[in-house]
């Protein structure tokens, strides 16, 4: 028997790896697939993971499940992904604060997401709405700035009840703080949920909460909507106005999005973003957001990739220019 070139055996050898490479992306999943959410129930980020976990379940025929991994801004949550195998049976949806704002605001070397999480693709677009507790007597946003001036002049606290540092609802707040020349005392919490207990409670009597968590309570009237922080007004409360119809020039949006640790295949990497937005823009998935105020919004990886990047310089202003407190 005549023996083979030791290079027809390497290409032999190569073509296996790379089929056996290929036919393990093509059978993903092989096992349940979990999606970590770096803050706890409640809000409009678990909302979503939640809808799009059931989707992804049923459009991969094997269990996805959703674990909340709430803490230090996201980081907690969004290192466990990075500390996983990048076989795409590990993800990360988030909000964009743990992405582009947790990062300028707390300088930590082991911390790096844009470097150590592989960008899939975007699934929200969202606006929050400007929330207080009925004792505050305030039925605009003009009303509420002068109210705080009051507060400020009396020399009195006013609170500002936020899901986590460097979240959007905080970041979207410390903008109209510094755009309306109030001073404003930040009660951080580990999520929406009891950041809008506080408010509910008339402990903190002010935030900027999701649709998600907001709108139960407007429809209760327990609590009062003044304006919404996006550039248009919601379709769901039309009749409230923007912020920046009283505060000229002030707008915040925030978005949600999935990602998987670096190191994954492209290939890979191409397939689970065009399942994603598959699902997103199913006619359930893309009904349960707009029904809580959610504008479905996908995007390729590179697309998505260019838009945090662009975001991340926003961000790096808004906070500057709200004056935060860097931790080094």
């Amino acid at each position: 028997m005549s023996k083979l070139p030791w290079r027809h055996f390497s290409a032999l050898a190569l073509t296996a790896v790379l089929t056996s490479g290929a036919l393990a992306q093509g059978t993903f999943p092989t096992k349940t697939v979990t999606i970590t959410v770096p803050v706890g129930t409640g809000g409009g980020t678990d909302l979503v993971a939640r809808r799009l976990a059931k989707a992804l379940s049923e459009q991969w025929s094997q269990p996805v499940v959703v674990e909340n991994k709430p803490g230090a801004s996201g980081i907690i949550g969004a290192h466990v992904v990075i500390r996983s195998a990048p076989d795409g049976h590990n993800l990360l949806l988030v909000w964009d604060g743990p992405i582009v704002a947790t990062p300028v605001l707390f300088k930590r070397a082991d911390y790096e997401p844009l470097k150590q999480l592989t960008p899939l693709t975007q699934v929200t677009t969202q606006g929050y709405a400007v929330m207080i507790h009925p004792s505050v007597p305030a039925k605009n946003v003009s009303e509420l700035i002068a109210h705080i001036k009051k507060k400020n002049a009396d020399k009195e606290t006013f609170g500002f009840s936020t899901s986590s540092v460097g979240a959007a609802d905080h970041l979207s707040g410390e903008l109209f703080r510094a755009m309306a020349g109030v001073d404003i005392v930040t009660v951080n919490h580990a999520g929406t949920g009891p950041a809008i207990i506080n408010v509910l409670g008339g402990h903190v009597p002010y935030g900027h909460f999701s649709f998600t968590a907001a709108l139960p309570h407007i429809k209760s009237d327990a609590l009062r909507v003044l304006a919404i922080t996006s550039d248009k007004r919601s379709a769901l409360l039309p009749e409230v106005p923007t912020v920046g119809e009283s505060l000229p020039g002030y707008h915040y949006q925030s978005w949600i999005g999935v990602f998987g640790p670096t190191g994954m295949p492209e290939s890979l990497r191409d397939r689970i973003s065009r399942d994603i937005r598959n699902a997103v823009n199913s006619p359930e998935v893309t009904s349960t957001l707009t029904n809580n105020g959610l504008l479905p919004t996908v995007s390729d990886p590179t697309t998505f990739s260019e838009f945090i990047r662009q975001d991340a310089i926003r961000t790096a202003e808004t906070i500057k220019r709200a004056n935060l407190k860097i931790e080094q």
